[in-house]
């Protein structure tokens, strides 16, 4: 697929009659596919990970019930369709069952046994096309495995969404019957299976607020310590935490 870079506003309208009429795996592989989304400003150092309020906000790369596998680019700062073995890339399997995205100006470091990115975030919430830049709460983290290596996902809930008070998983397991085991088995299973026919992702369970709290947190302190340049580095108050990471529990212990 020849390569284009598209204006935001023309990008938005083709992500936005796509989700509307639905097209499936098959027809998205034969139509015309937006391959680099560019934003008014980077999506990766453009927006402040947590607000004053405590929310997070999530760059939304994936819209919910979609197929298309876009990320983030961390040097350029767009967002681009993946490519393996010269072709776009699209799940296998049913679309994503939530928004996918991250929370910029984080990363999980390789030396701490992360994968280099940012913290990937599953956002529930009404579907939003790609490039949106969505506010919510940070609720608990989906913990999951990937050929032996950690692949954890933060859960947010979108604010104005039927979601949008929960405020654990054990809540939202009361509010909202079968939400958690539909995520499991999603993230579980859409990479397939082995040669020996085992999952390639398995998931021991989530993990709650406290843990998810300092997470990001920690997350956000390494961006701004070990990837942001001298030009774009937030000062970092008495207590060594971003002046963006501000409201009551910014000392990253949970809450």
């Amino acid at each position: 697929m020849k390569k284009n870079l598209i204006r935001t506003g023309a990008v938005v309208l083709a992500l936005l009659i796509g989700a509307a009429t639905g097209f499936s795996a098959a027809a998205q592989t034969l139509m015309p596919q937006v391959s680099v989304l560019k934003g008014e400003r980077s999506f990766m150092t453009g927006y402040d990970p947590v607000n004053v309020d405590g929310t997070v906000n999530v760059v939304i790369e994936i819209s919910a019930g979609t197929t298309a596998k876009y990320m983030v680019d961390l040097k350029s700062g767009m967002i681009e369709l993946e490519q393996k073995n010269g072709l776009p890339r699209y799940v296998q399997y049913l679309g994503y069952p939530c928004n996918y995205g991250n929370i910029p100006r984080s990363v999980l470091l390789k030396s701490k046994g992360g994968d280099g990115d940012a913290v990937d975030a599953i956002v529930l919430g009404p579907s939003v096309p790609t490039g949106s830049v969505v506010k919510g709460r940070a609720i608990g983290i989906l913990s999951l495995v990937d050929t032996g290596e950690k692949d954890d996902k933060v859960v947010v809930v979108m604010e104005n969404s039927p979601f949008a008070n929960v405020r654990t998983i054990e809540e939202l397991d009361r509010r909202f019957p079968g939400v958690t085991t539909i995520l499991q088995t999603w993230f579980t299973s859409y990479k397939g299976r082995d040669k020996e026919g085992k999952l390639l992702l398995s998931s021991p369970g989530f993990k709650g607020r406290a843990a998810t709290i300092k997470f990001i947190g920690d997350a956000v302190l390494d961006y701004e310590n070990s990837v942001a340049t001298d030009a774009d580095r937030r000062p970092l108050d008495e207590k060594g935490n971003p002046y963006l990471y501000r409201w009551p529990g910014a000392k990253n212990v949970g809450e």
